[in-house]
């Protein structure tokens, strides 16, 4: 299977609409969308010519069943375009407590949040083009797990050393 344009190839090139993805159909994420629902969604994103789609995390089941439903349009349609930037979800010490600590990081999930999307990037070469730290994790509105910029640059520092 080829693996398409790289993420050079894509991000700023009026050809690859993109758009933030999240599936759920409830208020919670308690259910997560499975995949023949997820791929109701991308005929439709597709439809309107969103070719790129920002993820928010990797610990939920909504990632695999997104890469499944993908994988299993192509296979339908080899023409079906549609590829993912993987959101790596990045939080502070005790995030979603009372008293988050935003001087520290939550290291051993930011680990492995960062080495899901890894992994997924590694399995699904065609599909996933980019991944992006702590989509959110910067901005201070969000109080219950911000991080200092500088635990964002060291996930991406970590990601640009194993490019090389």
């Amino acid at each position: 299977m080829s693996e398409g344009p790289s993420a050079v190839d894509i991000l700023g090139n009026p050809n690859y609409q993109a758009i933030s993805y999240g599936g759920y159909r409830a208020i919670s994420r308690d259910t997560v969308p499975s995949v023949d629902q997820i791929k109701d969604d991308m005929r439709i994103l597709s439809a309107i010519d969103v070719k790129i789609l920002r993820t928010y995390n990797t610990e939920l089941a909504e990632l695999p069943n997104l890469l499944q439903a993908i994988t299993e349009l192509k296979q339908e349609d080899s023409s079906f375009e549609m590829y993912v930037m993987v959101g790596a979800w990045i939080n502070c010490k005790d995030a979603w407590a009372d008293h988050p600590d935003h001087t520290q990081e939550d290291e051993a999930y930011n680990e492995a949040e960062v080495q899901r999307a890894v992994q997924y990037a590694k399995q699904y070469p065609d599909i996933i083009k980019m991944i992006a730290i702590g989509n959110e994790a910067m901005v201070h509105w969000a109080t219950s797990y911000f991080v200092p910029p500088s635990v964002i640059l060291k996930w991406v520092n970590y990601l640009q050393e194993l490019k090389s």
